[in-house]
């Protein structure tokens, strides 16, 4: 039999050019026929990623593909798409040339080669307004850790003080613990003194505080402590900022809707539930396990519109909430796929973590995984429930309805009859209820 005869690679973008993304020079490739010089080399500076996009267009390019190389992309893709360019971000093990071949001229022409025949795919990049939110919820979240650090520095010098105080208080940064830590960096030392800023709900009581608090106060690890209190209330403010800057633009975003309908409720610029709704157009926290932090996050990273991704199955591909595909020969290949990060489906990871005691539909599913997974399968198969959940809800428009444990019971008890009948008709058996054999 004569071999079939293959089908040349088509151009899908002949009009497109290539980027190597660099911190100090970038260098870009368009194809031989648009320009004397089809390689020429841009500096980082502001007016030469403009000139770039002047060149870009008198070489009539119209697509643009770049690779995702840290953030110095970011200025790149700015200039580009606000010249009117259509600008493709990829991955780059997508662009990965063979080994020997390595430069940067080479790269921005392999790359541009790529995309002339339409073998690059874009990353998922939200609108501008939705990136607007996504910079301030996550300059949120890098001091809120920020924060936390400040915590376990005020721990580390009252351990070295011997000052036990965390080992009598349930929270070290609530009210007793904010008010005892303030009057030692006031100066006061005697325990019954200080225990006696006690708040009433503290289950310890003032004698075990005073204890807690007998300690070797020497010079420096005061020095220390001052100093993380202090950072503390700084890194405080700074997330109160942000958070009036995330609910701005919230507001913002919400006025950019259509008006809102009978049945949803009004938002207030200090209401975070309220906001989230008018943006997304569905109350994502009526999903059990979902709190406001991670419908915020899903809001930030992702928006309200999902035409991006096709199918559910898509978005939780790229949410790394989709089973793996690394198959070779019919046989799964053996190791872990390369590990990728996502926010949003880190959120659900956590999350699902938290359904085990939840006692609704998605908590009773999530515990019947746990009975026959580990933990980490059985929280990224709740996650993927949820995610499934999501996309159906700001597709669709409509809002989350509880099922309930009761109807869990009776799809397990049904899907436990069609098993045991499959069974029956294996081994030539009958199936009958009690009521039927009696």
């Amino acid at each position: 039999m004569g071999s079939k005869r293959k089908q040349p690679l088509r151009v899908v973008h002949p009009r497109c050019a290539g980027i190597d993304v660099g911190k100090a020079k970038h260098y870009v490739a368009v194809p031989e026929s648009a320009a004397e010089q089809p390689v020429r080399s841009f500096a980082g500076f502001t007016d030469e990623l403009e000139a770039m996009a002047q060149w870009l267009k008198s070489c009539a390019v119209d697509t643009v593909a770049m690779e995702a190389t840290g953030v110095y992309w970011v200025p790149v893709f700015e200039v580009l798409d606000r010249a009117g360019l259509e600008v493709y971000l990829v991955d780059a093990r997508a662009t990965k040339q063979v080994s020997g071949r390595k430069s940067d001229v080479l790269d921005c022409q392999w790359i541009r080669e790529l995309m002339s025949y339409g073998l690059l795919r874009g990353a998922f990049r939200p609108p501008d307004a939705i990136c607007r939110l996504r910079s301030y919820v996550r300059q949120r979240a890098q001091l809120v850790r920020d924060r936390s650090r400040c915590v376990q520095h005020i721990q580390k010098a009252l351990t070295q003080m011997n000052v036990q105080l965390d080992t009598v208080l349930s929270h070290l940064m609530g009210k007793t613990g904010q008010a005892i830590l303030r009057a030692i960096v006031a100066g006061e030392r005697d325990g019954a003194v200080l225990a006696r800023l006690r708040d009433r709900r503290v289950k310890a009581d003032p004698e075990s505080i005073a204890r807690s608090l007998r300690g070797n106060w020497r010079e420096e690890h005061l020095f220390a402590l001052t100093q993380a209190l202090r950072r503390y209330d700084f890194l405080n403010a700074q997330i109160t900022e942000a958070q009036e800057q995330v609910a701005a633009v919230l507001a913002t975003l919400s006025l950019d809707r259509d008006e809102p309908s009978d049945d949803r409720p009004a938002s207030h610029p200090h209401d975070l539930p309220g906001a989230l709704h008018a943006v997304l157009g569905v109350d994502l926290t009526a999903i059990p396990t979902i709190g406001v932090e991670t419908a915020l996050t899903i809001a930030s990273e992702i928006g309200p519109d999902l035409s991006r991704f096709p199918t559910p199955e898509h978005f939780c591909s790229w949410l790394t909430l989709a089973p793996g595909t690394r198959v070779s020969g019919g046989k799964s290949l053996k190791g872990s796929p390369a590990k990728r990060f996502n926010r949003a489906g880190q959120a659900l990871r956590l999350a699902a973590s938290t359904a085990r005691h939840n006692r609704t539909f998605i908590g009773a599913c999530h515990r019947a995984r746990l009975r026959r997974l580990d933990s980490a399968r059985a929280i990224k198969a709740t996650a993927h429930q949820l995610a499934r959940l999501i996309y159906a809800m700001l597709t669709r428009g409509e809002e989350y309805v509880e099922r309930g444990m009761a109807e869990f019971e009776t799809e397990r008890r049904e899907r436990q009859l069609r098993h045991l009948q499959r069974q029956a008709r294996h081994f030539n058996l009958v199936l009958a209820s009690a009521e039927q054999a009696a």
